[in-house]
Protein backbone atom coordinates (compact mmCIF):
# COMPACT_ATOMS: atom_id res chain seq x y z
CA UNK A 1 0.00 0.00 0.00
CA UNK A 2 1.69 3.05 -1.00
CA UNK A 3 1.08 6.78 -0.15
CA UNK A 4 -2.97 5.85 1.36
CA UNK A 5 -4.13 5.35 4.77
CA UNK A 6 -1.30 7.37 7.02
CA UNK A 7 -1.56 8.28 10.39
CA UNK A 8 0.40 10.47 12.40
CA UNK A 9 3.81 9.12 13.70
CA UNK A 10 4.66 9.71 17.10
CA UNK A 11 7.37 12.67 17.35
CA UNK A 12 10.39 12.15 18.99
CA UNK A 13 9.63 13.61 22.39
CA UNK A 14 6.34 10.85 21.83
CA UNK A 15 9.19 8.03 21.61
CA UNK A 16 10.42 5.73 24.31
CA UNK A 17 11.25 6.80 26.83
CA UNK A 18 8.97 10.01 26.45
CA UNK A 19 9.90 11.85 29.35
CA UNK A 20 10.80 9.62 31.77
CA UNK A 21 12.21 10.16 35.13
CA UNK A 22 14.03 7.31 35.37
CA UNK A 23 15.88 7.45 31.82
CA UNK A 24 18.30 9.65 30.75
CA UNK A 25 18.60 10.55 26.86
CA UNK A 26 21.97 12.36 24.87
CA UNK A 27 22.68 12.46 21.17
CA UNK A 28 26.64 11.98 21.28
CA UNK A 29 28.35 12.51 17.79
CA UNK A 30 30.62 9.82 17.36
CA UNK A 31 33.96 10.40 16.27
CA UNK A 32 32.94 9.36 12.39
CA UNK A 33 30.77 12.38 12.64
CA UNK A 34 27.57 10.31 12.77
CA UNK A 35 25.17 11.31 15.92
CA UNK A 36 23.47 8.75 17.75
CA UNK A 37 20.78 8.44 20.58
CA UNK A 38 21.12 6.77 23.71
CA UNK A 39 19.15 5.37 26.56
CA UNK A 40 20.14 4.87 29.95
CA UNK A 41 18.79 4.18 33.44
CA UNK A 42 20.46 3.68 36.90
CA UNK A 43 22.77 4.89 38.82
CA UNK A 44 25.91 6.70 35.97
CA UNK A 45 28.79 4.85 38.57
CA UNK A 46 27.20 1.70 38.69
CA UNK A 47 28.83 -1.43 36.10
CA UNK A 48 27.64 -0.79 32.92
CA UNK A 49 25.83 -2.96 30.41
CA UNK A 50 25.46 -1.92 26.66
CA UNK A 51 22.37 -3.35 24.95
CA UNK A 52 22.23 -3.53 21.55
CA UNK A 53 18.93 -3.68 19.10
CA UNK A 54 18.69 -5.56 15.74
CA UNK A 55 17.52 -4.78 12.38
CA UNK A 56 14.97 -2.34 12.31
CA UNK A 57 14.55 -1.61 15.79
CA UNK A 58 15.58 1.11 18.49
CA UNK A 59 16.60 1.28 22.05
CA UNK A 60 13.05 0.18 23.00
CA UNK A 61 13.67 -3.15 22.06
CA UNK A 62 14.96 -3.25 25.66
CA UNK A 63 12.21 -1.27 27.25
CA UNK A 64 11.09 -4.26 29.67
CA UNK A 65 14.79 -5.16 30.56
CA UNK A 66 16.29 -1.53 31.36
CA UNK A 67 14.03 -1.35 34.25
CA UNK A 68 15.35 -4.87 36.00
CA UNK A 69 18.96 -4.32 35.17
CA UNK A 70 19.39 -0.98 36.54
CA UNK A 71 17.26 -2.17 39.74
CA UNK A 72 19.72 -5.11 40.17
CA UNK A 73 22.85 -2.53 40.48
CA UNK A 74 23.66 -1.71 36.86
CA UNK A 75 23.83 1.14 34.42
CA UNK A 76 21.21 0.01 31.48
CA UNK A 77 22.15 1.73 28.02
CA UNK A 78 20.92 1.00 25.02
CA UNK A 79 21.64 2.71 21.64
CA UNK A 80 20.25 3.38 18.25
CA UNK A 81 22.60 2.27 16.17
CA UNK A 82 23.09 4.57 13.14
CA UNK A 83 20.38 3.83 10.59
CA UNK A 84 17.49 3.52 13.49
CA UNK A 85 15.39 5.23 15.92
CA UNK A 86 16.65 8.88 16.31
CA UNK A 87 20.38 7.87 15.40
CA UNK A 88 21.61 9.61 11.77
CA UNK A 89 21.03 7.54 9.08
CA UNK A 90 23.63 7.25 6.24
CA UNK A 91 22.60 5.77 3.15
CA UNK A 92 25.93 4.34 1.66
CA UNK A 93 25.87 0.55 1.46
CA UNK A 94 29.31 -0.07 3.10
CA UNK A 95 27.84 1.90 6.42
CA UNK A 96 26.12 -1.45 6.96
CA UNK A 97 28.68 -4.06 6.71
CA UNK A 98 30.27 -6.24 9.50
CA UNK A 99 32.88 -4.02 9.60
CA UNK A 100 31.66 -0.82 9.83
CA UNK A 101 29.21 -1.74 12.62
CA UNK A 102 32.01 -3.30 14.23
CA UNK A 103 34.05 0.39 14.54
CA UNK A 104 30.36 1.97 14.66
CA UNK A 105 30.05 0.10 18.47
CA UNK A 106 33.50 0.57 19.32
CA UNK A 107 33.21 4.16 18.55
CA UNK A 108 29.95 4.14 20.53
CA UNK A 109 32.24 2.86 23.65
CA UNK A 110 34.57 5.43 23.19
CA UNK A 111 31.76 8.38 23.14
CA UNK A 112 30.29 7.07 25.96
CA UNK A 113 33.94 6.54 27.90
CA UNK A 114 33.22 2.67 28.25
CA UNK A 115 36.41 1.09 28.45
CA UNK A 116 35.35 -2.24 29.25
CA UNK A 117 31.26 -2.72 29.43
CA UNK A 118 28.77 -6.12 29.23
CA UNK A 119 27.33 -6.03 26.19
CA UNK A 120 24.23 -7.51 25.57
CA UNK A 121 22.53 -7.72 21.83
CA UNK A 122 19.18 -8.75 20.43
CA UNK A 123 18.81 -10.42 16.92
CA UNK A 124 21.19 -8.82 14.71
CA UNK A 125 22.54 -7.04 18.00
CA UNK A 126 23.48 -10.76 18.94
CA UNK A 127 25.98 -11.65 15.88
CA UNK A 128 27.58 -8.06 16.30
CA UNK A 129 28.73 -8.51 19.77
CA UNK A 130 29.87 -11.43 18.80
CA UNK A 131 31.78 -9.53 15.53
CA UNK A 132 32.78 -6.68 18.12
CA UNK A 133 34.41 -9.59 20.54
CA UNK A 134 36.24 -10.84 18.07
CA UNK A 135 38.05 -7.71 16.68
CA UNK A 136 37.75 -6.22 20.48
CA UNK A 137 38.33 -9.04 23.00
CA UNK A 138 39.55 -6.36 25.75
CA UNK A 139 36.54 -4.28 25.18
CA UNK A 140 33.71 -6.31 26.43
CA UNK A 141 33.31 -7.89 30.24
CA UNK A 142 30.97 -10.53 28.79
CA UNK A 143 28.57 -11.12 26.46
CA UNK A 144 24.85 -11.68 26.59
CA UNK A 145 22.98 -13.29 23.04
CA UNK A 146 19.13 -12.90 22.74
CA UNK A 147 18.17 -14.73 19.70
CA UNK A 148 21.21 -14.03 17.92
CA UNK A 149 20.72 -14.29 14.23
CA UNK A 150 23.49 -13.11 11.92
CA UNK A 151 26.20 -16.90 11.80
CA UNK A 152 24.28 -19.36 9.99
CA UNK A 153 21.92 -17.40 7.66
CA UNK A 154 18.49 -16.23 7.62
CA UNK A 155 15.17 -17.93 6.53
CA UNK A 156 13.93 -16.07 3.37
CA UNK A 157 16.97 -13.20 3.12
CA UNK A 158 17.19 -14.23 -0.21
CA UNK A 159 13.68 -13.44 -1.22
CA UNK A 160 13.71 -10.70 1.11
CA UNK A 161 17.06 -9.07 -0.82
CA UNK A 162 15.34 -10.30 -4.42
CA UNK A 163 12.32 -7.96 -3.70
CA UNK A 164 14.50 -4.75 -3.05
CA UNK A 165 16.62 -4.48 -5.33
CA UNK A 166 18.21 -0.78 -5.67
CA UNK A 167 16.36 0.21 -8.51
CA UNK A 168 13.09 0.11 -6.23
CA UNK A 169 14.93 2.69 -3.36
CA UNK A 170 12.82 5.36 -5.14
CA UNK A 171 9.66 3.47 -4.43
CA UNK A 172 10.95 2.05 -0.71
CA UNK A 173 10.86 5.63 0.26
CA UNK A 174 7.19 5.95 0.05
CA UNK A 175 5.87 2.62 1.45
CA UNK A 176 3.43 3.47 4.02
CA UNK A 177 5.10 0.43 6.82
CA UNK A 178 2.16 0.13 9.01
CA UNK A 179 0.92 -2.51 7.93
CA UNK A 180 4.33 -4.25 7.42
CA UNK A 181 5.35 -3.62 11.17
CA UNK A 182 2.12 -5.08 12.28
CA UNK A 183 3.49 -8.28 10.03
CA UNK A 184 6.84 -8.21 11.48
CA UNK A 185 5.45 -8.31 15.09
CA UNK A 186 2.93 -11.27 14.53
CA UNK A 187 5.72 -13.30 13.25
CA UNK A 188 8.67 -12.65 15.93
CA UNK A 189 6.30 -13.37 18.89
CA UNK A 190 5.40 -16.79 19.99
CA UNK A 191 2.57 -18.17 22.85
CA UNK A 192 3.95 -16.28 25.65
CA UNK A 193 3.01 -12.79 24.77
CA UNK A 194 1.25 -10.91 22.07
CA UNK A 195 2.20 -6.85 20.73
CA UNK A 196 0.39 -4.07 21.98
CA UNK A 197 -0.56 -0.93 20.03
CA UNK A 198 1.92 1.25 21.63
CA UNK A 199 4.63 -1.48 20.43
CA UNK A 200 3.34 -0.87 16.62
CA UNK A 201 3.46 2.98 17.13
CA UNK A 202 7.31 2.51 18.70
CA UNK A 203 8.37 0.48 16.02
CA UNK A 204 6.79 2.47 13.55
CA UNK A 205 7.93 5.66 14.46
CA UNK A 206 11.48 5.85 12.58
CA UNK A 207 9.65 5.70 9.38
CA UNK A 208 8.88 8.96 9.74
CA UNK A 209 12.35 9.45 8.17
CA UNK A 210 12.86 9.37 4.83
CA UNK A 211 16.25 8.01 5.09
CA UNK A 212 15.14 4.98 7.92
CA UNK A 213 13.64 2.60 5.06
CA UNK A 214 16.45 3.26 2.40
CA UNK A 215 19.01 2.83 5.31
CA UNK A 216 17.15 -0.31 6.55
CA UNK A 217 17.35 -1.70 2.72
CA UNK A 218 20.93 -1.53 2.66
CA UNK A 219 21.53 -3.28 5.99
CA UNK A 220 19.34 -6.34 4.72
CA UNK A 221 21.93 -6.30 1.77
CA UNK A 222 25.26 -5.08 2.90
CA UNK A 223 25.11 -7.04 6.51
CA UNK A 224 27.02 -10.94 6.41
CA UNK A 225 23.74 -12.84 7.96
CA UNK A 226 25.62 -15.97 7.16
CA UNK A 227 28.97 -15.14 8.45
CA UNK A 228 30.09 -19.01 8.87
CA UNK A 229 29.76 -19.70 5.27
CA UNK A 230 32.04 -16.59 4.25
CA UNK A 231 34.13 -16.13 7.25
CA UNK A 232 36.68 -17.43 9.65
CA UNK A 233 34.82 -17.67 13.01
CA UNK A 234 37.65 -17.56 16.01
CA UNK A 235 36.45 -18.59 19.73
CA UNK A 236 36.72 -15.74 21.92
CA UNK A 237 37.13 -16.83 25.87
CA UNK A 238 34.05 -14.53 28.04
CA UNK A 239 31.64 -15.38 29.92
CA UNK A 240 28.15 -15.48 27.68
CA UNK A 241 24.60 -16.58 27.82
CA UNK A 242 22.34 -17.36 25.00
CA UNK A 243 19.11 -17.35 24.94
CA UNK A 244 15.89 -18.13 22.33
CA UNK A 245 12.76 -19.17 21.79
CA UNK A 246 11.60 -22.50 21.00
CA UNK A 247 9.53 -20.81 18.66
CA UNK A 248 11.30 -18.44 17.12
CA UNK A 249 11.43 -18.82 13.43
CA UNK A 250 15.13 -16.96 12.53
CA UNK A 251 16.77 -19.96 14.75
CA UNK A 252 18.69 -22.52 12.93
CA UNK A 253 17.39 -25.97 13.43
CA UNK A 254 20.67 -26.74 16.18
CA UNK A 255 19.11 -23.54 18.41
CA UNK A 256 22.31 -22.10 19.60
CA UNK A 257 24.48 -25.17 18.53
CA UNK A 258 27.22 -22.87 16.78
CA UNK A 259 28.25 -21.28 19.81
CA UNK A 260 29.21 -23.60 21.82
CA UNK A 261 32.29 -23.56 20.44
CA UNK A 262 32.71 -19.58 19.29
CA UNK A 263 31.97 -18.83 23.19
CA UNK A 264 33.80 -21.67 25.47
CA UNK A 265 32.34 -20.19 28.69
CA UNK A 266 28.66 -20.05 27.04
CA UNK A 267 25.34 -20.92 28.78
CA UNK A 268 22.67 -22.12 26.81
CA UNK A 269 19.34 -21.92 27.74
CA UNK A 270 16.11 -22.24 25.88
CA UNK A 271 12.68 -20.70 26.13
CA UNK A 272 9.32 -22.64 26.17
CA UNK A 273 6.64 -21.30 23.81
CA UNK A 274 8.50 -18.29 22.88
CA UNK A 275 9.32 -16.27 19.55
CA UNK A 276 12.25 -14.37 18.32
CA UNK A 277 11.56 -10.84 19.95
CA UNK A 278 11.85 -12.56 24.02
CA UNK A 279 13.24 -9.45 25.46
CA UNK A 280 9.47 -8.11 25.17
CA UNK A 281 7.80 -11.77 25.37
CA UNK A 282 9.53 -13.10 28.15
CA UNK A 283 11.46 -10.28 29.66
CA UNK A 284 11.53 -12.30 33.47
CA UNK A 285 13.68 -15.12 31.73
CA UNK A 286 15.75 -12.75 29.66
CA UNK A 287 16.67 -10.43 32.58
CA UNK A 288 17.29 -13.04 34.83
CA UNK A 289 19.86 -14.74 32.94
CA UNK A 290 21.22 -11.23 32.24
CA UNK A 291 21.71 -10.63 35.45
CA UNK A 292 23.31 -14.08 36.47
CA UNK A 293 25.64 -13.81 33.57
CA UNK A 294 26.81 -10.33 35.11
CA UNK A 295 27.03 -11.80 38.03
CA UNK A 296 28.95 -14.96 36.95
CA UNK A 297 31.75 -12.05 35.07
CA UNK A 298 31.79 -9.81 38.26
CA UNK A 299 30.76 -6.80 36.41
Amino acid sequence: MIGAGRRRNLNPGEMFPAGEPAYRVSFPRLRSGTKIRVVERGDPASPPVVLVHGLGCSAYTFHRNMPALSEAGFRAIAVDLKGHGLSDKPLASDEYTVESLVEHLRDILDALGLERPALAGHSLGGSLIYHFAVRYPERAQCLGLLSPVGLRGLPLMGLYRFLTPAVLTPIIRQINPRVIVKLALMRVYGKRGHFTERDVEEYLAPSQFPEFSVAMRELLHSYDWNAAAHRQLVAVNLPAVALWGSRDHMMPDDGMGIFTRLLPQIVLRGISDAGHIITEETPDEVNEALIALLRRADV
